[in-house]
């Protein structure tokens, strides 16, 4: 492996990095599997070695099973060295957690606010939120939020759920936290989160599909996210279905989260005379016959928005995830029959159909696991935040 040359400094964080690096992602090794790995003369190794045991970064100790002679001590990352703050804004409740660099979650908060908020209030519930969980060494804060984001300004462009244009998160709650904070797209960062620490972790190419107040998708080429050219990749709940439907809240017509999301459950549940969504899935689960068809319908409308993004994609898996998947067991057989039977034959031959693992914990973790990753990432790799 390559290094960058020069600069001394520079020399020194990266292969610093180059074994912080692979003892996270890669597990504990012995120090010859590491020097083979990085490259690094043994006398730099070992320099490295002992300065991140000194910074508690790395630890020693356990043996590797040997077949002859004496077995090596194995080299470990440190997932309590420090943590991250992993916060998701939904549309009228805010979670946060303290996560470690294993994306195991170690502490929770929670609060509610109304429909709509203004940007200012969110900004200080999340800095509550933070004080509240920084009781350890914290990296920074990673936030995930519904809609359109800019990740590199920190900026949520536009978000429906809660009618927001344009606003900027990170920049204030940097000055106001001395924190590094980073934004992202909410299914993108519980499919981070998947590839990472759940069901995603298999496939180098998965597409991550959401339902609940929404309907989302993160999408996974060649083990890395794909966010499009812009930072818009995955919108699959604004796919169109059917032109002359009803208006989604994006002001268009017929969009798939109109037939497969909340926003559905939610219309059907009044229609035949259920006071809530919770109502309508104890009558389903009774055996109501139209509340029962009410789920089967959006297991079929958002099969149908899957069987596109097979044809499209010919991802290895489906991860399906969010919150309504307390309620798959009303909706998945229909959502996999419409997968199965009407994707390309080939694209669909050898397609797998997992649960999300990590369950709502997803959007936490990965938020915080962004912020870990950044912190971790090369000299030579640093994003302009």
């Amino acid at each position: 492996m390559r290094g960058p040359k020069g600069d001394q400094r520079l020399i020194r964080d990266y292969n610093r990095g180059l074994v912080v690096n692979l003892l996270r992602t890669d597990g504990p090794m012995s120090r010859a599997d590491l020097a083979r790995r990085t490259g690094l003369a043994p006398s730099a190794l070992t320099q490295r070695i002992r300065d991140l045991i000194e910074e508690g970064l790395v630890t020693e100790g356990g043996k590797k099973e040997a077949s002859t002679g004496r077995p090596p001590t194995l080299v470990s990352f440190n997932p309590d060295y420090a943590a991250a703050v992993g916060v998701k804004i939904e549309g009228t409740r805010l979670r946060a957690a303290r996560v470690n660099l294993a994306g195991e979650v170690c502490a929770r908060y929670e609060t509610s606010f109304h429909p709509s908020p203004e940007p200012s209030e969110v900004i200080s519930l999340v800095e509550e939120a933070v004080e509240h969980l920084s009781d350890s060494h914290i990296l920074g804060v990673g936030i995930s939020i519904s809609g359109f984001v800019d990740t590199i300004n920190g900026i949520d462009i536009y978000s429906p759920i809660l009618g927001w244009e344009n606003v900027a998160l990170a920049d204030p709650l940097e000055d106001h936290l001395d924190l590094p904070v980073h934004l992202e797209n909410d299914v993108n960062a519980l499919t981070l989160a998947e590839r990472w620490h759940g069901a995603g972790s298999d496939y180098r190419n998965f597409v991550c599909l959401t339902v609940g107040e929404g309907v989302g998708s993160g999408v996974v080429v060649n083990g890395s996210l794909y966010r499009g050219a812009f930072g818009g990749a995955g919108e699959v709940g604004h796919m169109m279905i059917d032109p002359s439907g009803p208006i989604c809240r994006c002001g268009e017509r017929g969009c798939l989260e109109v037939f497969a999301s909340d926003q559905f459950l939610k219309r059907e549940a009044l229609r035949l005379g259920f006071a809530d969504i919770a109502k309508l899935e104890q009558e389903a689960r009774e055996g109501d016959v139209q509340a029962m068809d009410v789920f089967k319908q959006m297991g079929h409308y958002l099969g149908i928005g899957a069987k596109n993004l097979v044809n499209l994609l010919n991802p290895q898996a489906i991860v399906l995830g969010g919150e309504r998947m307390e309620a798959s067991d009303l909706f998945v057989a229909a959502f996999k029959s419409e997968v199965r039977e009407h994707s390309f034959a080939e694209a669909a031959k050898d397609l797998e159909i997992v649960p999300a693992l990590l369950g709502e914990d997803g959007f936490l973790i990965g938020a915080a696991t962004i912020v870990a990753a950044e912190f971790f990432r090369l000299p030579t790799e640093r994003t302009l935040r």
